[in-house]
C-alpha cells in the first residue's frame, strides 16, 4: 500500500506517529512504513522544537496512520531507529488542541 492522499484515507480514524523535521527521517519513515505496507498520509506543518541544537519554529512532515495501527507502526519505526515517535495519547491530546 504506503502512501495514499488523506482524502483517500477519510473514511479511517488516523493518529499522528511521527514528526520528520529532516529529510533523512521523513524518507526512512516512508521507505519502512511501504515496505512493510502500511497505508499513510503525510501533511507538512509547522511545530516548535525545543532541540539545543535547533530550538525555534520549523515545518515538519507529519505521518498519520490508522489508529488501529499506531502501536505496531510506533514500534516498527522505533525498531528502525526511528525513536522521536507520537504516543498515541500525544497524537489525540494534539489533534483535541487543534481542534482536528
Amino acid at each position: 500500500m504506503g502512501r495514499r492522499p488523506a482524502e483517500e484515507l477519510s473514511e479511517m480514524s488516523l493518529s499522528l506517529v511521527y514528526i520528520a523535521g529532516n529529510m533523512v527521517d521523513a524518507e526512512k519513515v516512508e521507505r519502512t512504513l511501504t515496505e512493510q505496507g502500511v497505508e499513510y498520509a503525510l501533511s507538512l506543518e509547522p511545530f516548535a522544537s525545543t532541540s539545543m541544537m535547533r530550538p525555534g519554529d520549523h515545518t515538519g512532515l507529519f505521518v498519520h496512520v490508522p489508529t488501529t495501527q499506531h502501536r505496531a507502526c510506533r514500534d516498527m519505526l522505533e525498531r528502525s531507529g526511528l525513536t522521536d515517535t507520537v504516543g498515541l495519547d500525544e497524537a489525540l491530546l494534539m489533534e483535541n488542541t487543534d481542534g482536528a
